[in-house]
């Protein structure tokens, strides 16, 4: 830390924390960990202010001889090597002591009298075998692939004291490497580890389903404290609470929440509905005949919108078919219209969504459709997956259907009941959304009651007359 002032590089309180942590030793002067990785927000000075600040130390006052720093992209390799070589350029302490420096595209390297020296690479699968390091500097390290690790961890292994260092913003829905680590990290108590990470503490938006989009009420992505627990330059003002804010209404919301909040991409688990099952109950003949039950759901932010129908096919079997599916919401009521002339049964939508938007004008139309309770929705997906499961329905294989499916998350509602999650699925499931009302809806209306038959008058005695229903009427039905 001493180093990185001499040569103009601040350290903050929780860089030294870092760099505390990462370089502890154990008896006898070696690292305490074979790994260190520190998962920190952008701009808030994990590498020229941590990593940085260690390779220094380990060319000028440990004794390494080899440092290997690797970057999923060349050019992040290409920054970290002009910082270290402007500093070791500009600070005389570390300029007289510069042996050999390469600027040479793929050929960065620094190299000191007494032989210690940096290079920067790219990783590939096969950059850095051959190397034989005392440090690795894995950045960028949401990208590292299962190859990468195989290229260059074995580098260390000859080495009396090595270490690898993974530098990273919190990671992808694919990190599942640094996600294995994160996961050793939190849990604590692996001896081979040290793992420091900042991030806002997830959830905390005032509705459990929240989209986190621009506007939602209580939602946490708006919140200061967060900002301020996952970016600590803020603090120091080198971030700008009204540039976050600015981010925050330019970035979505996926990307505002990992790149500044420090949320995780958590990768879809096991499909809610399996697809085995979903599969099974395609039926590209399915021809349903009774007359329609439309649903009606939209993607948050009304980005898109789906229209599906459920009927009863010859054989009793619910079909369920969708009938439109495309962005922004302006053509729904239109569309709605021009089904009117299929006599639905009804129409369902979920106010409590997106969709209830809608409910004005779909009013102004005169169409009023049903409308969920939570209690119908928990039960409506329950009903759903338990129908698909045991392959009680029919479908036309639509593939917007089966990548809504494939892509699904959910969420608990309380009472045992669940409903899909629009913020833990993956890909638009709208379509999924208005085929689980619309398949409710058909179990919850009656069938059309065909026309009464015409009254048969009968002749009785005199002028009075009687007919037939009126006769049955009596009997106490």
């Amino acid at each position: 830390m001493d180093l990185a002032r001499m040569c103009g590089v601040g350290v903050d309180p929780e860089q030294e924390l870092a760099i505390d942590a990462i370089l502890s030793e154990r008896a006898g002067g070696r690292w305490a960990a074979l790994e260190a990785a520190i998962i920190l927000s952008r701009q808030n000075g994990k590498t020229m202010n941590v990593i940085l600040p260690i390779v220094l130390a380990d060319l000028l006052l440990f004794d390494a001889k080899l440092i290997a720093w690797t970057a999923h992209r060349f050019v992040t390799t290409q920054e970290a090597f002009r910082a270290l070589r402007q500093i070791v350029e500009t600070t005389p302490e570390f300029s007289r002591r510069l042996k050999r420096l390469s600027a040479g595209n793929g050929e960065e390297e620094i190299e000191f009298h007494g032989g210690a020296r940096v290079k920067f690479l790219a990783r590939s699968k096969t950059g850095g075998r051959g190397l034989s390091g005392d440090r690795v500097v894995l950045d960028e390290a949401f990208a590292l692939e299962p190859e990468h690790m195989g290229s260059l961890l074995p580098t260390l292994s000859a080495r009396p004291n090595p270490q690898v260092i993974y530098g990273s913003s919190a990671g992808l829905r694919q990190s599942d490497i640094l996600r294995a680590i994160r996961n050793r990290g939190r849990a604590g108590g692996d001896p081979s580890l040290v793992y420091v990470e900042w991030s806002a503490p997830d959830g905390g938006c005032a509705e459990d389903d929240c989209d986190h989009r621009l506007g939602a009420v209580g939602c946490a992505l708006d919140d200061p404290g967060n900002w301020r627990a996952a970016n600590f330059a803020i603090a120091r003002g080198r971030i700008r609470e009204e540039f976050v804010a600015a981010e925050r209404r330019a970035l979505p919301p996926e990307e505002f929440a990992r790149e500044r909040l420090g949320w995780w991409d958590e990768p879809a688990g096991a499909s809610v509905v399996p697809l085995e099952s979903w599969a099974l109950c395609a039926d590209e003949e399915s021809a349903p005949s009774g007359r329609p039950v439309f649903a009606i759901d939209v993607a948050p932010g009304s980005r898109s919108a789906a229209i599906v129908a459920a009927m009863h096919r010859p054989d009793g079997l619910p079909h369920l078919e969708v009938v439109a599916h495309a962005p922004t919401t302006d053509w729904v009521v239109g569309q709605a219209l021009d089904l009117l002339r299929h006599r639905p049964l009804d129409w369902v939508l979920d106010p409590a969504g997106p969709a209830g938007a809608l409910l004005p004008q779909l009013a102004e139309v005169g169409i009023d459709p049903r409308q969920l309770s939570t209690r119908d929705l928990g039960q409506a997906c329950e009903a759903f997956s338990a129908t698909v499961g045991a392959q009680a329905l029919r479908h036309l294989g639509d593939p917007v259907l089966a990548r809504a499916i494939a892509s699904a998350g959910r969420r608990d509602i309380g009472d045992g009941l669940w409903a899909w999650s629009r913020r833990k699925s993956t890909a638009d499931i709208c379509p999924l959304v208005a085929a689980t009302v619309a398949h409710w809806g058909l179990s919850v209306v009656p069938p059309a009651v065909p026309p009464a038959p015409p009254p048969v008058i009968v002749a009785v005695s005199g002028s009075s007359w009687e007919s037939e229903t009126n006769e049955l009427a009596g009997a106490g039905f």
